[in-house]
Formats: C-alpha cells, structure tokens, sequence
C-alpha cells in the first residue's frame, strides 16, 4: 500500500492520513465490541461500568488523533479532549480497585485499620511519612488522583487561551512562553497520581489478586505515561532541530511534530485496545446465575457521571475547608506568638512609676502582680493594667492591655 502510494507521488500526510485511519478502523471495532459485550453481561455494575469508562479511552484517543492529524489547524481545539480524558481514566481505574475492595471486603476502611502503615516509596519517603492504614490512607490516595482529574483540565484550558493569546509556543522550552510551565504542572500532577495508584496496589495486592491487577495498572499506566512522555520527547526534537518539515510543504515543525505524535498514537491505540481485551474480558463477568439484561438496556449508564461530580465536589471542599482550618490555626499561633513576645519585651523594658524618685519593686508586667508606690498628691500614676501595674504613659497601658490574654 505504501508502495502503491509513492508510485502515484502522494504526498506524505496523504499516505499518513490513510494508514492512521485503517488502524483508527481496527481500534475502535475493537473496543466498542468490548464494551457491548460488558454492557451485555452487565452482571457486576460498580465494577464494571468503570471497566467501560476505560475501554473508551481507545476509540477517543484514536479518533481524536486521526481528526488532530487531518485538520492540524484544529488540533489545539481537538486534542483536549483526549487530555481530560487521560485524567478521567486514571480517576475510574483507582474507583474500579476501591469498589472491588469493597465488594469483598465490605467496610475497608475498617478492614485495613488493622494493617500496618504502607511505607512511601523513595524518594518520598525522605520528606512524607507514611499515611496511616485505614481512613488517612485512602483519603490521601484519593485526593491525590482526584488532584489530576482537577488540575489536567484546568491546565488545558490555559493552554487553549495562551494558544489564542500568542503566547503557548507548543514545544517551545523557553521561560517566557507558557508551554514548559503547563507541562511542568502537568507532569507533576499525573506523576502523583500515578504514585497514588503504585501505593494503592503495594497495599492492597494481595486482596486484589483475583482480577489481576498487575496487567490493568500496566496497561493504564503504559497509555496514558507512555504517550504524554511520548508528546515531550517529540516536541522537544523539534525544538531543538532535528525534526524538519518537507520542502514546499504548508507544514512547518511544530505541524511536523504535532502530526507524528497523532499519527503515533493512532496505530499504539490498535496495540491497546488489543491489551485492553486482554486486561478486562468480559467473561470474567458471564456469570450463568444472572442472565444478560441486553445491551441496549444498559447503555444508558455509560453517560452516568453523577459518581465523579460528586467525588470531585466532595474531595475540593473538604480539601478548601482542611486548608482555611490549618491557614486558621496557623494564624492564631501567630498571634499568640506575637502576642508573648511583646509582652516579654514590654515586661523587660517598663519600670513602675514610683512618684517622687523612690524606687519600687515591680515585678513583670501582663499578668504577674507588682507593687504601686503612691506619687505626691493625689497618686500620680498616668494608668494601671488589669494586674495593678502602673505605667510610665497611657501609650504603655493601652499596648499592655492589648497584647495581653
């Protein structure tokens, strides 16, 4: 085919798009089979309509691939679907490891109190401890995957407005363009999320042995790391020069750059979903005891995403009212820290005012008592805190009053 294609002079994104597109083709039949056959054989739904949302991510990576390498103008406008995406798989993949936790195991936050604490991996470890078993376990573990499903869409939106801004430059490293602080951000937070995961199924792999969770984490893990380290590694052959377009082409790096990435990730998406079929079958879920309701049936539930709002909404407040609450705390620390210093240095500094030059032996000021002389006439001293102090000024006594508990 190829051949036959450069005997008639086609130029070379002709022959791209073609050969994408075949691949596209195979890709997709592939995965919308295994998803009517889950759909069929609906027999566990908490498990399973996560299995679903995960086997979309072939069909919407490959198409939106092949449109990002047929229409290049559009691609800023097309790709980010596939980015949230990304971000949406990760969150339904740890969701599908805690809903079979919970099908087994019932109450797990009960179940794994009982466990030791999950050590950090290096070099986390040097700056985390470990988060304890049970409850603050799978919160952190939670928050810290329902971090990129935040953050990815967020950074996709500033990179569309610095696109029509002038000011993204895709693969352009350089500090006044926005492209490596997106990615920057970007790659922190999908590398967390992932940690989040390995540390999930370094705790609990041995409950999850039954659904083999070792060849789901890799397919995951390989699309979604494999194919954004993939998009950094071209980008940056451009920018440094080794990717060069054609000559009389309308095409110029970034284009060229831009479209071997899609072109790529069109026929690695034939490889995944065929990894796909293979990491979720749906035979695990034939179960003669419950009949299939039909596809049609339940093809409903697939546009069901209440799940994840609520998850997300749940996770940001909690998270924006753990933060005021320690930004809180923090603040009346500072105050009361504040507050003993000043005292200490006014107690340091301030002398009892004894009238007619006698001395007398005061002690600190703020709350220790002291003894008051009697000044000539009527008792000279300007004011007096709430321990019967007396001071030399109304300036001291109100400073004193103030800072003291």
């Amino acid at each position: 085919m190829i051949i036959e294609f450069r005997k008639h002079d086609y130029a070379v994104h002709y022959q791209a798009w073609f050969i994408a597109g075949v691949f596209v083709i195979l890709s997709v039949s592939a995965s919308i089979y295994e998803v009517a056959m889950h759909l069929e054989y609906y027999s566990r739904p908490r498990l399973q309509i996560r299995v679903i949302r995960i086997l979309w991510m072939v069909p919407i990576y490959a198409i939106d691939s092949w449109m990002s390498l047929r229409f290049k103008e559009a691609r800023f406008y097309i790709d980010p679907i596939r980015e949230c995406y990304e971000a949406f798989v990760i969150y339904n993949f740890y969701c599908y490891l805690v809903a079979y936790l919970e099908d087994e195991f019932g109450d797990i936050i009960a179940y794994y109190s009982t466990k030791a604490d999950v050590p950090h991996v290096w070099p986390v470890d040097r700056f985390l401890l470990p988060w304890r078993a049970g409850e603050e376990f799978f919160w952190e573990t939670k928050r810290g995957v329902l971090s990129y499903v935040v953050a990815r869409p967020l950074m996709t939106a500033v990179s569309v407005l610095a696109n029509i801004a002038g000011v993204y430059h895709e693969g352009v490293f350089r500090w006044n363009t926005i492209y490596p602080y997106v990615t920057f951000i970007n790659n922190c937070s999908q590398m967390w999320a992932l940690y989040c995961l390995v540390l999930l199924y370094r705790a609990t792999h041995s409950e999850l042995a039954p659904i083999r969770p070792l060849s789901k984490f890799v397919v995951i893990k390989a699309v979604v790391f494999f194919s954004f380290w993939q998009s950094v590694a071209i980008d940056a052959a451009a920018d440094f020069g080794l990717i060069h377009p054609a000559e009389y082409s309308t095409y110029d790096a970034d284009d060229v750059a831009s479209g071997l990435q899609n072109f790529l990730i069109c026929i690695e998406m034939f490889l995944a979903a065929l990894a796909h079929a293979y990491a979720f079958p749906p035979r695990d879920y034939m179960d003669p005891a419950h009949p299939p309701a039909g596809f049609v049936n339940n093809i409903r539930v697939m546009f069901d995403v209440r799940d994840v709002v609520t998850d997300v909404q749940g996770v940001v407040s909690d998270t924006l009212a753990e933060t005021t609450t320690n930004f809180t705390n923090a603040g009346w620390r500072t105050l009361a820290n504040a507050r003993e210093v000043g005292v200490k240095a006014l107690a340091r500094g301030a002398k009892p005012f004894t009238g007619g030059g006698g001395s007398s032996n005061g002690s600190a000021l703020g709350g220790e008592r002291s003894s008051v002389s009697n000044s000539k006439g009527n008792g000279g001293n300007s004011g007096r805190g709430r321990s019967g102090a007396s001071y030399e000024t109304e300036e001291e006594r109100e400073r004193v009053l103030l800072l003291s508990p």
